[in-house]
């Protein structure tokens, strides 16, 4: 069975604005940061995706992770996320959804709050977007959807009220052509706020919103939180989120959508049976055995099993670093990422056609009931994980930059601490 989002964002549809739910300002922060959490997931899995199906002749656009040297920083920590700097390419902007991902989990154990790395079920359906996100092939509509999602608040909006502040006319009007062609939702969404003289919303939208219920949050901090909690310190995290997404990933992904980062801006008028067609066509599949979308060829299934596992350790590591503060943990979700599941994501593109499947584990991802058992079911799935390579192994199928050394770096120091917690204790009546 399906899991169901979180929580679904709306949008007020006489503002435009995100309303607000709760009169506790401290209430407000941790639910906008819980939401904005599930966001930065859904999208960093929407961008890795629509990643994966670039073809090999536009390998510059889409990025490349191999040319770290990746065993420098993974037993000790030293590189961190020396990954995170690349810029100009789709990996570029899905990494850096993982560190806002990250800097929003952090946000909240520091607020003492628990973290947040439950994703959304696509396609996901929200108010935040004049359209559903899901996982899907890159094309100008997925552009189209993606340069919306990252772009400030006026910059493709035809209100009097941006003016001076927005794309020429001619720009706007195609990117509404696009996304009216490939979403009904967005038609009619959309039309509303033209009707109200509304401008809809965008990612930054929730943290102008966090930012909005931080500062009140300041102003009247709940007792059990520190006088000296760094909120300065966080605004400015928050901001830098913005201006991320609103300068470097939307003139990313201006370019996408243009042409001019592939070099032609008649790139979108080809079909795409063309050689010269910027991507490969994936359906989003499951690498579940007997579902209705399960990957059929069993070999490729096989391998989207392997890439499942790795996903969910570093769901799993990520959780258990920031409820823990141990970044260790959080090193070892980027080795995850780094060592294996990008290969086995390339492998399943270029050799099978098939999309990586990004199944759900289960409702969420702190897998213990206590930290100790949790770090004990999460070394439970690492040897899984290591005894599915192994018969991939045999079976020669592991693609060759597969790094299975990403095991014993995964296991390295990963040791449950002390528990007052007895599991052979016999239940009480």
């Amino acid at each position: 069975m399906a899991h169901m989002p979180l929580t679904m964002l709306r949008i007020d549809l006489k503002s435009g604005s995100i309303p607000r739910d709760y009169e506790d300002s401290y209430l407000e922060l941790t639910r906008l940061l819980t939401e904005a959490a599930g966001i930065e997931h859904s999208l960093m899995k929407t961008y890795l995706f629509g990643l994966f199906s670039v073809k090999k002749k536009y390998h510059k656009l889409r990025g490349d992770i191999t040319r770290y040297s990746f065993k420098e920083h993974s037993p000790g920590g030293r590189r961190g996320g020396a990954v995170l700097q690349e810029k100009d390419t789709i990996l570029a902007v899905a990494l850096e959804e993982m560190q806002h991902l990250g800097l929003v989990n952090r946000f909240l154990s520091a607020l003492g709050a628990a973290p947040n790395f439950i994703p959304h079920v696509f396609p996901y359906s929200s108010d935040v977007y004049p359209f559903d996100l899901e996982l899907r092939s890159l094309d100008r509509y997925a552009a189209a959807t993606y340069l919306w999602i990252e772009a400030e608040e006026c910059a493709l909006s035809l209100s009097p009220k941006c003016q001076g502040r927005s794309e020429p006319k001619a720009f706007i009007r195609e990117v509404f052509k696009t996304l009216s062609a490939g979403s009904e939702k967005f038609r009619s969404t959309y039309a509303g706020f033209k009707r109200a003289g509304k401008i809809p919303n965008h990612v930054g939208s929730i943290y102008h919103a966090i930012i909005a219920a931080a500062q009140q949050t300041a102003a009247t901090p709940p007792a059990f939180l520190p006088s000296n909690f760094p909120w300065g310190e966080w605004l400015q995290k928050m901001n830098w989120i913005v201006e991320q997404g609103e300068i470097a990933h939307y003139r990313m992904f201006r370019g996408v959508f243009s042409g001019e980062a592939f070099g032609s801006d008649e790139i979108w008028t080809l079909r795409p049976g063309n050689p010269s067609y910027p991507s490969h066509h994936f359906k989003a599949l499951s690498a579940y055995t007997c579902r209705p979308n399960t990957i059929p060829n069993e070999k490729a299934r096989r391998l989207a099993w392997l890439s499942n596992l790795h996903y969910w350790l570093i769901l799993t590591l990520l959780d258990e670093a920031y409820r823990s503060s141990d970044l260790r943990s959080r090193y070892k979700a980027i080795d995850n990422m780094t060592l294996a599941l990008w290969q086995l994501g390339e492998r399943l593109a270029q050799k099978y056609s098939v999309g990586l499947p990004f199944d759900q584990f289960g409702p969420q991802y702190m897998v213990g009931r206590t930290a100790a058992t949790g770090i004990r079911i999460i070394r439970s799935l690492v040897l899984e994980a290591q005894r599915w390579a192994d018969k991939l192994a045999e079976d020669g199928l592991l693609p060759p930059g597969y790094n299975r050394e990403i095991f014993e770096f995964t296991l390295d120091g990963l040791q449950p601490g002390p528990d007052d917690s007895d599991p052979t204790r016999s239940p009480e009546p």
